[in-house]
């Protein structure tokens, strides 16, 4: 009985040996991934080192290439000023007799003030040139209907608007003991007068 017990077992061992041997051998474990190599030192930096200088193509100096650009700036816009005056005396030549008829105007309006004594003298005047300098208007406007083609068109504007109201008032308190308004006014009103005179005798000269 002892025998074939043993028998037994020895089949039952040499069974599971060979059935371990016909298992699949284990997957060998996966290779070490290699460390990047060390980055290389920085090259040392030389503190008395100095940054290499660039000749300029053009051989100046800063300064002349500034001066150079600010001629040729200054060049273009004479450039671009004489174009624009070329334009605009174009524009106004071709419309002189407003122009005479609307500056004659504006110099009556202002003259009949002259003959003011007292306040009431004055809004009489104001009085009695208030439409025709409301007309004088109308008509200035159509020199240039869309804006920005004539030289004094705005000085003619400022100057009536000023004939109707701010002058006045001015002339007024002037003869009221305070001038510095109607100082200022005159200031003004001269400044404009001689500025369209120039224009209107620079109109006549210019050719068409």
């Amino acid at each position: 009985m002892r025998g074939a017990i043993a028998s037994w077992a020895l089949i039952f061992g040499m069974g599971f040996a060979v059935a371990c041997s016909k298992e699949a051998p284990p997957s060998p474990p996966p290779a070490p991934v290699a460390a990047p190599p060390p980055a290389p030192p920085p090259a040392p930096v030389d503190a008395a080192a100095k940054p290499k200088m660039v000749a300029n193509p053009d051989g100046l100096s800063l300064a002349d290439r500034i001066a150079k650009r600010q001629a040729a700036d200054k060049k273009l816009a004479t450039e671009l000023a004489g174009e624009e005056q070329k334009r605009l005396l174009a524009y106004d030549k071709g419309k002189l007799p407003l122009h005479k008829e609307t500056f004659a105007a504006i110099k009556k309006y202002r003259a009949a003030y002259d003959k003011a004594k007292t306040k009431d003298d004055v809004e009489k005047i104001r009085g009695a040139q208030q439409k025709a300098i409301e007309a004088t208007a109308k008509k200035m406007a159509t020199i240039d209907p869309k804006g920005g083609n004539s030289n004094v068109t705005t000085d003619y504007d400022v100057m009536l608007n000023a004939l109707a109201n701010d002058f006045p008032d001015a002339l007024s308190s002037s003869l009221g003991g305070d001038k510095q308004a109607l100082t200022e006014q005159n200031a003004e009103l001269d400044k404009r007068t001689k500025k369209i005179e120039d224009w209107l005798a620079e109109l006549k000269s210019a050719k068409k």
